[in-house]
């Protein structure tokens, strides 16, 4: 089996994750993150896409992956890691911080 895919999933998986499910929801996020609006899907249809019950044509590269691929990967989650951690701080009611809080942040804006 080829692991290129299966560097995208969470290294806390421990490489407990079908590639075949991996690439269904790598491919649904490529759908998502389309430059033009109208390419994208519904959330109806996102959901059957991954339940399996529709299926999923190989979707075009989205300028924004071309341009991260361009600027090296490498660099992108560094700036955006030192931005998480700036800008990211979660506490319980209690005042400590908390180890089940997650948050997703962008710098990337719609075109």
């Amino acid at each position: 089996m080829n692991d290129t895919p299966l560097k995208a999933a969470d290294r806390r998986l421990e490489g407990s994750v079908k590639e075949e499910e991996l690439m269904r929801a790598v491919k649904v996020a490529f759908w998502c993150i389309q430059d033009e609006v109208y390419s994208r899907p519904s959330m109806g249809e996102v959901v059957k896409m991954l339940e399996g019950s529709m299926e999923i044509n190989t979707p075009p590269m989205p300028q924004t992956v071309l341009e991260l691929i361009e600027e090296g990967l490498d660099q992108v989650y560094k700036a955006m890691k030192r931005e998480f951690n700036q800008y990211s701080s979660f506490t319980t009611a209690t005042g400590h911080p908390s180890s089940h809080a997650t948050c997703s942040y962008s710098t990337m804006s719609p075109r």
